[in-house]
């Protein structure tokens, strides 16, 4: 290992991420992992990493970086207005930096995470067979952290992703999903409402996502017995308003499960930003 990158200022919230910690969540631990696969899968192909390296995952911008040591990188995910030393640097290309470099990541728009990575991903210490942030360990990541990497010649030649080809961040999704095993305990109106009415995005974290539109009801308001959750599962807690469970939620929940999202839809879901719509689509059973 070889450190990379110092950080310099410190944005809304930032976590190294791989693809996630598998195996565990019969023991209450998080899948965590990615929040928007589709642009972290995307900057290790463009670099040639190997399956499962990680990148630095950051909400909304806000960070700055010293360079340490020689290294190529990309920036993928949300449109990011981002420096290098003042001067702006295109994303979804591959970059170089060298000792003494500034890397800034500005103001974010047309999605809200963005991914740093460097060519042979970053390294730090395994916890559960998984390089992804957890929490409850304590290794988050803040000013004067530092960032390793691997000794590897860097790229001689710039790579990167066409324009049509890089992800669209809409500011209205519409997403599918399965009925949840409350569906049928919530009214007709309120189903109804759930599949046809726009929801709107007010916040949230890699926990979860809120939402605020046509509140939801129960039939008969009862005790539900805690069921198993995932990244993607929409509860419906007392006041009405679901809640999309994201990449770091709880393995189990008491709220009722009206539905849960396609995996495939999810990295659309996590780029949403305040104020975003989103619309729900069941599949064909």
């Amino acid at each position: 290992m070889k450190p990379l990158l110092i950080i310099k200022k410190q944005g809304v919230y930032g976590s190294l991420q791989d693809q996630g910690r598998f195996g565990y969540r019969a023991f209450g631990i998080p899948l965590s992992g990615p929040m928007d696969k589709v642009s972290f899968q995307l900057a290790h192909q463009i670099l040639n990493n190997t399956q499962n390296q990680t990148s630095f995952e950051m909400f909304i911008g806000g960070f700055e970086f010293q360079a340490l040591k020689e290294a190529t990188y990309v920036l993928t995910g949300a449109t990011c207005h981002c420096l290098l030393n003042g001067k702006p640097i295109e994303m979804w290309k591959t970059f170089q930096l060298v000792a003494g470099d500034i890397l800034s990541i500005k103001s974010v728009k047309d999605g809200s995470i963005v991914y740093l990575t460097p060519q042979g991903g970053f390294h730090t210490e395994s916890i559960l067979g998984s390089k992804s942030c957890l929490p409850i360990a304590g290794n988050a990541l803040n000013v004067g952290s530092m960032l390793y990497g691997q000794s590897i010649e860097p790229l001689p030649y710039t790579r990167g992703l066409y324009a049509p080809y890089r992800p669209l961040f809409q500011t209205a999704l519409t997403v599918r999903i399965f009925k949840g095993p409350h569906f049928e305990l919530f009214t007709d109106d309120s189903k109804h409402q759930f599949l046809t009415s726009p929801y709107q995005f007010t916040g949230g974290n890699r926990m979860g996502y809120y939402f605020k539109g046509s509140v939801l009801h129960m039939e008969n308001r009862k005790d539900i017995l805690s069921e198993a959750t995932q990244y993607g599962t929409i509860q419906v807690p007392q006041n009405g308003e679901p809640i999309v469970l994201m990449a770091d939620a709880q393995t189990v929940g008491g709220y009722p499960i009206i539905a849960t999202i396609h995996e495939d839809d999810l990295h659309k879901v996590a780029q949403l930003r305040m104020f975003n719509t989103i619309k729900f689509a069941l599949m064909e059973e």
